[in-house]
């Protein structure tokens, strides 16, 4: 099994190359005494349309401090969306609404992995942001609301160096 887990993390390095949304921090969830998480995510399709929306890929890991659910989350399908383009355009700060699908890998000992869908508001600000949003396994039948806060490289990095919109 340990095999099997370090084979699927050199697999995935690759993919950590073209992060375009990275971060890490601390993550509050219910029954954690505190996790540490990594996050990283890359557009897949991100067409002009009039719902702002755009798909994407990533990866989380967060650590078990507790928690109902933790480990290694892939997430192939992340729809988000930027509500407005003025709201984008106009403003310092970044505002993403969406949701995740993806699969988590629980390393605690007797977890099951499972599917799992993800709402969640994400708001940023040159290297900062906040996330909340709930998590639902649809395998298992658990839940977990969450909230984290941390630093990354994303949208509010770029808007601090160049007038970033929507175009």
């Amino acid at each position: 099994m340990k095999k099997s887990k370090i084979l699927l993390l050199l697999l995935l390095l690759p993919v950590l190359c073209y992060g375009q949304l990275i971060g890490f921090g601390g993550q509050y969830s219910n029954g954690a005494n505190g996790q540490f998480f990594a996050s990283m995510a890359f557009p897949t399709l991100h067409e002009k349309n009039k719902l702002n929306t755009f798909v994407s890929s990533g990866l989380e890991i967060t650590t078990s401090g507790g928690a109902e659910m933790s480990g290694l989350n892939l997430k192939p399908i992340q729809i988000k969306s930027f509500l407005s383009e003025d709201l984008f355009n106009n403003n310092p700060f970044t505002i993403l609404v969406g949701v995740d699908g993806g699969y988590l890998f629980d390393f605690r000992r007797g977890q099951k992995n499972g599917i799992v869908l993800t709402p969640n508001v994400y708001v940023d600000y040159k290297f900062f942001f906040v996330k909340a949003g709930y998590d639902f396994d649809v395998s298992n039948g658990r839940n977990q609301f969450f909230a984290r806060a941390g630093v990354g490289i994303g949208l509010g990095v770029l808007k601090m160096f160049a007038k970033t919109q929507i175009w």
